[in-house]
């Protein structure tokens, strides 16, 4: 049985298979004698990736011989630390598995969450490829699902983000994580290992309230469960976290569904997507981005949907030297140097769109000497106030180097390619850049100082506070 079974057969059930029904299908599928995949066990030495090795092994003994054990040294902790991965190399010995481990060498020095959840996936990425095996097993339960779920929603996640983790994860590179405890509880799984006295290591780090998630887990939670007129709160988080991965799976079905036959490479038009619903739209545009290389946060669709409801032409930025450019008519991707000119006339005090994709907003303030004390602190990338008459044009335009600008403290105009450096602007970013006109005169390019011209100085009565966003 070659390779590219499992993930195949992983890829075409994702989408209508319930997930730890599913883990278990392909699990049995690996464990086949005569399929050769390996698998990896994500295993830190906690109750939870201790009880998953045991806890596959028993439900699935022949994958013993496919099977090894991945530990990833955070080196955060000293002597405790290392004694995680002492500890993690006995199991794996005791259960007659290979076993590989690192450690974290250049230790960051503002430590993250996220900074060491990147750390780890780019160690299993590396663990995996030395037993050329593409599936990864981890212990992630019921509880971690309920404090995902709740982190996520403060961060405004979409639907997908709110079902994770799911209990199977297929990436396009073609690797697969599974994670079968999903329906287990801490306590089941703590209470498990208890029962035939099989040890584990506890995290020390896992009970201050450094990170994020261990406020969740350690003052919001409880204080929810005393509240919450349930049972058992993880039992309905992770319920209402299932119920929302199933909808995203809809989601995601019938995105497919309309895109069948349909090349989106470089191009999408919108005339066939007007009257969709927002959810699918935004799976629409997701993939779009995805077909065409482009590696943005999915909370960026949004502003698809919103170009598409308003109609105006406009360029923005999606890095890596890409913008998406909208005519009305058409999303297309074109490269930096594709970009054409752009002007903006008569901006309003309001927050007004840019074709770039960003907001000037502009406002209208009283001067105090107070406020003229704290004037040294305004940072220009984001940031100006101007002295601007009621009545007079205010204009944005894509950057141009013949622009004429009057440096600050000085009284002679100069061109801005004559101002601008390398230092303060690469000459890449330079063509996304706006700058600000005053009756058509250069007023401000977010990154300079605001242009002597419009310098509020003492006995300056109104300005204007223009923020870059």
């Amino acid at each position: 049985m070659e390779k590219i079974d499992i993930i195949e057969r992983a890829r075409s059930q994702v989408e209508i298979a319930n997930d730890t029904a599913l883990v278990s299908r392909l699990l049995s599928l690996l464990e086949q004698s005569n399929h050769k995949e390996m698998v990896c066990f994500a295993c830190s030495g906690g109750s939870d990736s201790v009880f998953l090795v045991y806890h596959i092994l028993e439900k699935f003994p022949n994958l013993r011989s496919r099977a090894a054990v991945l530990h990833f040294n955070h080196n955060l902790r000293s002597n405790d630390s290392d004694g995680d991965e002492d500890f993690v190399k006995v199991l794996a010995k005791n259960n007659e598995l290979a076993f590989y481990s690192e450690r974290m060498a250049d230790i960051p020095k503002k430590i993250s969450e996220e900074t060491l959840r990147l750390r780890r996936d780019e160690f299993f990425l590396r663990a995996m490829k030395v037993f050329d095996c593409r599936v990864l097993l981890l212990g992630h339960q019921k509880n971690d699902a309920a404090e995902t779920l709740l982190m996520r929603l403060v961060r405004a996640s979409d639907t997908g983000g709110l079902a994770a983790p799911r209990a199977v994860t297929i990436f396009s590179n073609g690797y697969v994580k599974l994670r079968p405890l999903v329906k287990f509880s801490k306590k089941e799984i703590e209470n498990h290992l208890r029962s035939r006295n099989i040890q584990w290591r506890e995290d020390g780090s896992n009970r201050e309230n450094t990170f994020f998630r261990n406020r969740v887990r350690h003052i919001l939670l409880p204080r929810m469960q005393k509240i919450a007129p349930v049972a058992d709160i993880f039992n309905n988080l992770a319920t209402a976290k299932k119920n929302i991965g199933e909808a995203d799976d809809a989601l995601v079905f019938f995105a497919k569904k309309y895109l069948q036959g349909k090349n989106l490479c470089g191009k999408i038009e919108i005339s066939s997507l007007v009257g969709l619903p927002v959810a699918i739209l935004k799976k629409i545009f997701a993939k779009f981005l995805v077909t065409n290389g482009l590696r943005v946060r999915r909370t960026f669709v949004s502003h698809f949907v919103e170009k598409m409801a308003s109609g105006v032409a406009s360029i923005f930025s999606v890095g890596g030297g890409n913008f998406i450019k909208f005519d009305g008519k058409h999303f297309s991707v074109v490269k930096r140097n594709g970009l054409p000119d752009w002007a903006v006339e008569n901006l309003q005090i309001s927050e007004n769109l840019l074709p770039n994709g960003r907001t000037l907003r502009v406002e209208k303030l009283k001067i105090s000497e107070n406020f003229l004390n704290d004037l040294k602190n305004v940072d220009i990338k984001t940031m100006c106030y101007a002295t601007v008459a009621d009545g007079e044009k205010i204009s944005a335009k894509s950057y141009r180097p013949n622009y004429r600008y009057v440096r600050f403290g000085h009284s002679s105009e100069r061109k801005l390619g004559d101002i601008v450096t390398e230092k303060v602007f690469p000459k890449d970013d330079r063509k996304f850049l706006p700058v600000i006109f005053v009756n058509g005169v250069g007023c401000w390019v977010p990154g300079l100082p605001v242009s002597n011209i419009f310098r509020v100085k003492t006995g300056t009565a109104n300005a204007l506070r223009l923020t870059y966003l």
